[in-house]
């Protein structure tokens, strides 16, 4: 839980939750190859109170001559909360290997499975989707 505060109010909580969920196994068949693989599971939530900035403020910058109505800033931020309101799921799967093919260098390859769900539509977008990475890289390790 972290704190931020606004003019009239000294305390607004903001209260993040994640959880995770990881499993990893390296399975070594032979002394020149090495296969891995991994699986993660995240979900995450946060949300923060509704700031209090007391009545509407005015707001001398806007002065220009014009109305007064016109320099005053609406400051009733009623469900501002709304704004921070996060809560997704993400799945993370990858597996690879690693082959030692030739004294100290080797041939490594990777490929994950990413799922993401977004149930908060944060500022009105939406954002679930999936990827899939494809890592290929060759090492010399000395």
């Amino acid at each position: 839980m972290s704190q931020a505060g606004s003019r009239d109010d000294d305390e607004v909580d903001y209260e993040i939750d994640n959880h995770v969920v990881y499993l990893a196994i390296d399975f070594i068949p032979k002394p020149w190859l090495k296969l891995f693989g991994d699986l993660t599971y995240t979900h995450s939530e946060g949300d923060y109170d509704d700031p209090s900035f007391g009545s509407d403020v005015h707001h001398p910058s806007c002065d220009d001559g014009t109305s007064t109505v016109d320099n005053y800033w609406d400051s009733n931020f009623d469900h501002a909360n709304d704004w921070s309101d996060l809560e997704y799921d993400r799945v993370d799967a990858s597996v690879g290997f690693e082959w030692n093919f030739w004294k100290s260098f080797s041939v490594t390859s990777s490929f994950t499975y990413r799922w993401f769900d977004d149930d908060e539509e944060y500022l009105g977008e939406d954002t679930d989707g999936e990827a899939y990475i494809l890592n290929v890289g060759l090492m010399w390790k000395f």
